[in-house]
């Protein structure tokens, strides 16, 4: 390799050396000179062989070290792709899976609290308002169990009374739809008083009743009672006098899911 490279610089000044001589062997015929001595050349050979040589042959015996140096190229990695969007039909389960925690109104085995109050009279002299509050379970579709605590006063001929009791009522809802409801009810429950309740009866009565009324819902898993009922107020001959009382009542109540 070094004595290619020496051929190399040593031919081509000597062919500029060569093409120099003849152009000026040729100037100096013109004007008569004649041709040039040895020391003439001698005199031209150091600024003819000081010449550097173009850039291409530099280019060919010596190749730059920093182009050497240079690494491949390497590939590029591709561009992550972007996270896959959710698909349409992730929604729909998710909003199933959140609508599946709250049982539809009268679902078997669901619970919901209920709060009521209620007004009754007798039509002549007596008037009763109480106020309930309690548990429903619906033991079957569209049948609920319910167990009443209850507090109320009674206005009556003679001594007026305090109430107390605990109620336990069955409804059928026996038209059932998404957001409302027909039914009827049966129940009884047993109530103290702080007198005689009527006045010429006993401070302990039995309190059957049978009524019907519609559900509404007023609210996310929230429910409108309203219904009306026959009431009794007996001590269902356990003391000495049983006057008893019928009452026609009215009452409205609110039901919430569980």
């Amino acid at each position: 390799m070094n004595g290619h490279r020496f051929a190399r610089h040593m031919i081509r000044p000597l062919g500029i050396a060569a093409a120099a001589t003849a152009s000026l062997h040729a100037s100096a015929a013109e004007q008569g000179q004649g041709t040039l001595d040895v020391l003439t050349l001698y005199a031209l050979q150091p600024a003819v062989a000081s010449a550097p040589p173009s850039s291409s042959d530099s280019a060919l015996i010596a190749p730059a070290a920093s182009d050497a140096a240079k690494p491949a190229a390497l590939p590029s990695a591709p561009p992550a792709e972007a996270s896959a969007p959710p698909t349409e039909s992730s929604a729909p389960t998710t909003l199933q899976a959140a609508t599946s925690t709250t049982p539809r109104f009268g679902t078997k085995d669901s619970w919901r609290v209920n709060l009521e109050g209620e007004w009754m009279t007798d039509f002549q002299d007596a008037n009763d308002v109480q106020a309930r509050i309690g548990v429903a379970w619906f033991f079957v579709e569209n049948a609920e169990l319910a167990l009443y605590g209850s507090g109320g006063y009674v206005s009556q001929p003679g001594q007026d009374a305090g109430t107390y009791g605990m109620d336990l009522e069955v409804r059928w809802h026996f038209l059932a739809r998404e957001t409302w409801s027909l039914f009827g009810s049966i129940g009884c429950g047993v109530m103290g008083s702080t007198s005689s309740v009527p006045s010429d009866g006993s401070e302990f009565n039995f309190t059957p009743s049978i009524g019907a009324g519609a559900t509404i819902e007023v609210a996310e898993n929230t429910r409108l009672y309203i219904s009306a009922r026959w009431d009794h107020i007996s001590n269902a001959q356990t003391y000495a006098d049983n006057p008893g009382r019928d009452n026609l009542g009215v009452w409205l109540g609110l039901s919430f899911g569980m």
